[in-house]
């Protein structure tokens, strides 16, 4: 059986503005200045999870130097999981906006939980971690946890995220 908990947190909605000076001076002050595509595609893992911008790559943007105005699709993969990003042209200040309506879950908060629920199952008092940091949440994405009781007896169990709502199961490994 799943059961939710409130440790989610989406990525749209810190709605990150990275100040990334990544417009190239324009040729004269007729023509606007281009946008050093790729320099946006490496600042976006650390301004989408600033604590594992490990965890997120192939970050593509291929419309983001075209002509036009208005924000552009782009893509990234969140741990393993290849997620919609909606990057803005630069701003006047040279800033970009970066949104995704993904939300992501964290393993701290699913260790917690699983310990919760475990403590009251079985009524002795465990410890729980759970990898890797962080998942998209969408059913079927799952995180390595390990159990660990008072006297030692350890439980490997992976969480398995049912919904995007980031409710999960545990299941014997």
């Amino acid at each position: 059986m799943g059961f939710s908990f409130a440790g989610l947190w989406s990525v749209e909605i810190r709605s990150l503005a990275v100040s990334l000076l990544l417009l190239a001076t324009a040729c004269t002050a007729i023509e606007p200045a281009g946008i050093d595509v790729e320099a946006v595609e490496r600042a976006v893992p650390l301004a989408l999870l600033p604590d594992h911008p490990d965890l997120v790559s192939e970050v593509a943007c291929p419309l983001l130097g075209s002509e036009g105005l208005g924000p552009v699709p782009c893509t990234a993969v969140i741990a393993g999981l290849s997620v919609p990003l909606v990057i803005s042209r630069p701003d006047t200040d040279g800033r970009v906006h970066i949104k995704s309506p993904v939300e992501v879950v964290r393993a701290v908060e699913v260790a917690s939980e699983a310990k919760v629920r475990l403590d009251s199952d079985l009524g002795v008092d465990n410890a729980a971690t759970c990898e890797p940091a962080l998942r998209v949440s969408r059913a079927g994405q799952a995180f390595a946890c390990t159990v660990t009781e008072q006297n030692g007896r350890i439980h490997h169990l992976t969480a398995v995220l049912v919904d995007g709502a980031g409710s999960f199961r545990l299941d014997p490994r």
